[in-house]
């Protein structure tokens, strides 16, 4: 059959649903009150359940009992605006959503097309459910509230809604990996006090190859990795794994960590992935400006030269220490002849001698309790110590000043039962320390005499 002889069956040729209704008026003309059935076509048919008889002649109200009124709004604007009404509706009469154009084609008449869209209703919906719970994660991840409040909170809230049994955040150096934050669905036993400080290598190198082609880590079945990687197969099987994404995240490209989620439910309800993959950059970048602003803060609070504690950092535990009423032990230490060193093997030789100093006090007290007052002068603070403790500690120190062949400190003690009084306690140390320091000097230059 030429192209030119074709003649179209209109009622069997048409591949959308078509039909051709008379619009009834109010007396006013000011709405439609039905609409007469005057043509439908087989797919038409095939959507409404009916046939042409059942259909042609017809009201809509009579055929419809319960029809929604809004199809005759749709006719009344159509036929009074004369130009077609385009869209999107659920229809109770055919059980679907459908798009639909209602188009004038003569006087009170109207022509509906109508095409089936369940399925892209549907991915419409799954899109706004996925784009809904990333944007409140989001919110939660970039609230005011503390940063492990913030992560354990939106780690909650997507675990929750996600069906999963485990959610987790690990973080990695490149040689270990730990697991710094991890909700867990009731019933299932928790694994990060278990997945600190792992060698990166064994426990997840791995998961790289995946990256390799792909924008995250999807292991559908574990059972997959038996014949292939067989040390990821035990750890994943250990800790009674089925399933798994890890969403990976970087900084300035290098890898950081991933955000994982074990037996997570199957659902068409959200995007997993597509949710874990951009949840995952959002709690990179709170890794990333946690880890700067530690950084920053620790900077001033450290003594850029020694790496122990500054002078602001002891003004800051001296306030937290007045607030409470423990006892607390006060060494204030000062380095002797530093001037002579100085004079005679310059700065740097008096600047090595100021770390060396550091350290000794570091490994007899703890560098987290040890400050640089500036100068050659240092201060060590022992919260919760008993007065017989802190006697024991002062003697093993000052034996080891005795054995210490390179540089001498003047060295004073001091002990309180009563932090709150710590200011005072501190004096007592730096005025021991000082009566310490002149009898070294009247002792070196009566030698030097």
């Amino acid at each position: 059959m030429s192209i030119q002889s074709y003649q179209p069956d209109i009622y069997t040729d048409i591949p959308v649903p078509y039909a051709v209704f008379r619009v009834k008026m109010n007396e006013a003309r000011t709405k439609a009150t039905d609409a007469v059935y005057a043509y439908v076509n087989a797919a038409y048919c095939e959507l409404s359940g009916c046939t042409p008889d059942q259909l042609i002649g017809r009201s809509f109200h009579k055929v419809f009992a319960d029809a929604d009124p809004m199809w005759y709004t749709y006719c009344y604007e159509a036929v009074t605006q004369g130009k077609p009404v385009h869209a999107n509706t659920y229809s109770r009469e055919a059980a679907h959503w459908l798009a639909f154009t209602v188009a004038p084609i003569g006087e009170d008449l109207v022509a509906y097309t109508f095409a089936v869209v369940d399925e892209e209703r549907h991915t419409a919906q799954r899109v706004k459910a996925t784009d809904d719970l990333i944007i409140e994660i989001s919110s939660i991840l970039n609230s005011s509230i503390p940063y492990d409040d913030r992560i354990n909170h939106a780690l909650a809230k997507l675990g929750e809604t996600i069906q999963c049994d485990r959610l987790y955040v690990l973080e990695t150096d490149g040689v270990t990996a730990s697991n710094t934050f991890e909700w867990c669905a009731e019933g299932i036993t928790p694994e990060i006090d278990t997945l600190q400080h792992m060698p990166y290598d064994d426990y997840l190198g791995g998961w790289e190859i995946y990256l390799e082609h792909d924008s995250c880590v999807v292991i559908s079945d574990i059972e997959d990795l038996k014949a292939e990687d067989l040390t990821d197969y035990e750890n994943l099987k250990r800790q009674g794994i089925k399933r798994l994404i890890g969403a990976p995240f970087f900084n300035r490209g290098r890898l950081i960590g991933y955000l994982g989620s074990d037996n997570y439910k199957e659902t068409d309800m959200i995007n997993i992935r597509t949710v874990l993959e951009s949840v995952s950059y959002f709690i990179g970048a709170q890794v990333i400006n946690h880890k700067l602003v530690a950084a920053l803060d620790l900077a001033s609070r450290s003594d850029a030269m020694t790496g122990v504690f500054n002078r602001n950092a002891l003004i800051e535990k001296t306030d937290e220490l007045e607030q409470n009423h423990i006892s607390a032990g006060v060494i204030f230490a000062d380095v002797n002849g530093l001037k002579q060193i100085n004079d005679r093997g310059g700065h740097a030789a008096g600047d090595d001698i100021l770390c060396q100093a550091a350290t000794l006090l570091s490994s007899h007290f703890g560098r987290d309790n040890v400050y640089r007052m500036g100068g050659d002068e240092f201060v060590v603070v022992l919260p919760m110590i008993r007065e017989e403790t802190f006697a024991h500690t002062r003697r093993r120190f000052l034996n080891a000043m005795d054995n210490n062949p390179k540089f001498r400190m003047a060295v004073g003690f001091a002990w309180t039962s009563d932090s709150k009084g710590i200011e005072g306690t501190i004096r007592a140390a730096d005025k021991r320390m000082y009566d310490n320091k002149i009898k070294y000097y009247t002792a070196h230059d009566r030698r030097r005499r």
